[in-house]
């Protein structure tokens, strides 16, 4: 076996290969193995020593004159490659390859996939901060550029609020097409990932030894199944139960949506076990829980109240904090939350509420136009006013890491 040049956090080969009850299951379930090929463990070892090559060329030529640079990529971005004032091969060859979707991209999907998404309404949203952002932060890989950076831990409320409208433009019917704000707003994401990363690679505090490649390859994948797999396991925790087509679409929806923010085709995938198996080798590619999970963790509890309620605020924002911690504790548990610092909860009455709510609403919609037409129309409205809490905040698209 070959002398790897490999990042700290990530485990030896022998430990990802042992066998217990989860690995035992989980094959038993799905018909797949859970440890990884010495194959799978090169490219996951490569993966975290990566980061978006397409973006990081146009990124290194933006930073030779970055502030007249940055404005040619806006224009090719907003505007179209044929209002540059003369051709520029590096734009040329970006924008040549995110404006031709892949071979596999199959558009009849993502009406369905909106549509879901839509009718979830404020369940989604909090599945992605309660179960999905939460737990990511048990994770510290996930965590150290938004530590250095002070993003979450001073501005939890503006980053969600900033990563919340860019959902709201993906999620958008006809999102994806050319110059509509699903596409463009992923794609600047994606520069900003790459001024991030250019930035961190160049600052001492970043630990390439211990954390490889900041914002990499794996990290990015395992983020974009957030709004995915994990997505519709946590619904499903809370009484919906989409249907085998409308799984499928999620899935294929944020499998292209993965691709535009530049992660790899080896990391992308069509069904819900393959992300599951993606998502177990976390356990061996970060180090436990660390300060900066904790720090995080408390930040994002404590978000509700920066929240600016119209009617009521202090109590809707105290009952919004007690909320969230109900839908995390179902999750992750007592002894996990005690862990993040975060104080359990006596009794976690809330996701028993929505259990009870989803059930009777969501399986009536299954036999009721129009409710399950109601559904979609209420969801988005819900979805659209969780970003107006926070005012101004997330009016205007910025970094997820600024």
């Amino acid at each position: 076996m070959q002398i790897l040049n490999q990042p700290k956090r990530l485990a030896p080969f022998e430990k990802m290969t042992k066998k217990n009850l989860k690995s035992t299951l989980f094959n038993l379930f799905t018909d797949q193995h859970l440890q990884p090929s010495y194959d799978e463990y090169l490219e996951l070892n490569t993966a975290l020593q990566t980061g978006d090559i397409p973006m990081d060329k146009v990124m290194a030529w933006v930073m030779t004159n970055p502030r007249q640079n940055r404005k040619l990529f806006e224009t090719a971005l907003y505007q179209g490659l044929d209002q540059l004032p003369e051709q520029i091969p590096v734009l040329t060859e970006f924008f040549n390859l995110v404006e031709h979707a892949p071979s596999w991209f199959d558009a009849s999907k993502l009406e369905t996939a909106i549509q879901l998404t839509h009718r979830l309404g404020s369940n989604g949203t909090y599945i992605m901060r309660d179960l999905s952002l939460m737990t990511g932060y048990q994770y510290p890989g996930f965590n150290q550029p938004l530590i250095i950076t002070g993003a979450l831990k001073k501005y939890a409320g503006k980053r969600l609020a900033e990563t919340h409208k860019w959902w709201l433009d993906v999620t958008q019917l006809n999102s994806f097409n050319r110059f509509n704000t699903g596409f463009t707003s992923t794609v600047y994401v994606r520069f900003i990932h790459a001024l991030v990363r250019f930035q961190l690679n160049k600052s001492s505090e970043w630990d390439r030894d211990v954390w490889g490649e900041p914002i990499n390859q794996y990290d990015q994948a395992m983020t974009n199944l957030a709004f995915c797999s994990v997505l519709l396991l946590g619904v499903r925790a809370i009484g919906i139960f989409p249907s085998k087509a409308e799984s499928d679409a999620l899935m294929h929806f944020w499998k292209y949506a993965g691709w535009l923010m530049g992660v790899d085709e080896k990391w992308l995938v069509d069904k819900e076990s393959e992300a599951w198996k993606l998502l177990q080798w976390m356990d061996y590619a970060h180090p436990k829980m660390d300060e900066s999970s904790r720090a995080l963790a408390l930040s994002l509890s404590n978000e509700p109240f920066e929240r600016h309620y119209k009617y009521f605020n202090a109590l809707q924002q105290k009952q919004a904090y007690q909320n969230h911690l109900d839908i995390t504790q179902l999750f992750i548990g007592r002894k996990k939350m005690k862990n993040l610092g975060l104080k359990p909860r006596t009794f976690a009455w809330f996701p028993l509420y929505l259990m009870a709510k989803n059930t009777v609403l969501y399986n009536g919609a299954k036999h009721i136009g129009k409710l399950d037409q109601y559904l979609q129309k209420q969801g988005r409205a819900e979805q659209e006013y969780s970003l107006e809490l926070y005012q101004n905040a997330g009016k205007q698209l910025a970094s997820m890491h600024q």
